[in-house]
């Protein structure tokens, strides 16, 4: 089914309904760990309380919204007692609107840094999950530009879209790297105007639009969001550099609501998130059918799926990574795109209901290692927010 674009005022059809025609991962090379806790998970709900309990999520209609996607074909969302409506939303500005309005509870796909800003803008939102802790956020160039290291990028020119994921890690690699670079009209980090190692970033409105820029010489390098590996190659350009080869686990895509519906609402965010976490579990032996999902819930081509669905530069994870939140909040006012003021960032943060919903699939799944596993790596990357 091909994906449908809707406007924060009309709610999207349920994600259940992008799944029918799926079937089940029989033959798919699922893993023995994940067939035997779906088999006992169906034990455990004949005896469950039959109450559903709903979240609307809004997420751009690009990249996949893998764990909806697995979670809705594998019926885990059903044995949560979950329903999850999902809500197209193409930008940050029109999702966040939304998200205030309570047209919808979460978002899920809109980056790290943009809701970082509208954090330190006043907005009460709160972190609760991870979607991506990387994305697949290449820098483009044409065949016969040079990249050997960073130094390779001091004197140019590179096109991003303002507030997005690339632009943001870019500027935080610069900056870690104490290499000088100017955006906007004249903000200077690290260097002056006549510096010739300053690096200039250019801004465009579309992630198509930089693509265009390289090819006409506008700029020397570009970066781009996610699902654009197959257009750039098309237009004869070639992937440079990976950001997160620089700045690993820098944190793409949380999920987040506002902080009023996170208190109040914990017990289906606990639902969703142990629903997603058995999805993420599922997914370790089955990207191939992920990859599938993708192209028959979005207006995706197979291709366009597999080059980031299969990347080993995207990572998907459910785990809230608050202490990469909070590098990025830093390096973000460090670099002048926020000022912190007086907001503890902290308060905008929070691990205990992933906590809860892990801990509780590790007592009802107590052989899966994947679940152990995660819990290890929750508390390595969440210490700022443990109690």
């Amino acid at each position: 089914m091909k994906k449908k674009v809707i406007s924060a005022l009309l709610c999207a059809a349920l994600a259940t309904a992008f799944c029918t025609g799926c079937g089940s991962s029989g033959g798919q090379g699922e893993s023995q760990t994940a067939k035997e806790n779906v088999e006992t998970a169906q034990v455990k709900t004949q005896g469950a309380s039959e109450d559903v309990l709903k979240v609307r999520v809004g997420a751009q209609p690009t990249s996949g919204q893998v764990f909806q996607f697995v979670a809705d074909d594998q019926g885990f969302n059903e044995e949560e007692g979950v329903e999850v409506e999902m809500v197209w939303l193409s930008n940050l500005s029109d999702a966040a609107a939304a998200l205030m309005a309570d047209q919808v509870d979460v978002l899920s796909t809109y980056g790290t840094g943009g809701p970082l800003i509208q954090v330190a803008n006043g907005q009460d939102f709160n972190l609760f999950g991870g979607y991506m802790i990387i994305g697949e956020t290449p820098v483009f160039a044409k065949p016969d530009t040079v990249f050997e290291d960073l130094d390779s990028l001091k004197g140019k020119t590179i096109g991003i879209t303002r507030g997005g994921t690339p632009d943001i890690v870019l500027k935080g690699i610069l900056y870690d790297a104490g290499i000088p670079f100017k955006y906007g009209d004249d903000t200077y980090i690290g260097g002056e105007k006549d510096d010739p190692d300053l690096v200039t970033f250019l801004e465009y409105k579309k992630n198509t639009d930089v693509l265009q820029a390289i090819t006409k010489d506008e700029v020397d390098f570009g970066a781009t969001a996610t699902g654009y590996e197959i257009q750039a190659a098309d237009l004869g350009l070639e992937v440079k550099m990976w950001p997160d080869e620089y700045w690993p686990n820098h944190s793409c895509c949380r999920m987040f609501g506002m902080n009023d519906y996170v208190q109040n609402n914990e017990e289906v965010l606990y639902r969703m998130l142990r629903s997603y976490l058995r999805a993420e579990e599922y997914m370790q032996d089955n990207m191939e059918y992920v990859s599938d999902l993708c192209v028959e819930n979005l207006d995706l081509t197979k291709e366009t799926a597999d080059s980031f669905v299969l990347s080993e530069h995207m990572k998907y994870d459910t785990d809230p990574f608050t202490d990469s939140v909070t590098t990025m909040w830093n390096k973000m006012a460090d670099y002048g795109y926020l000022t912190k003021g007086d907001i503890d960032i902290n308060d905008h943060l929070n691990s205990s209901i992933y906590r809860k919903a892990l801990e509780s699939l590790i007592k009802d799944y107590p052989d899966s290692e994947f679940f152990q596993d995660k819990m290890e790596q929750f508390a390595g990357n969440n210490t700022g927010t443990m109690d």
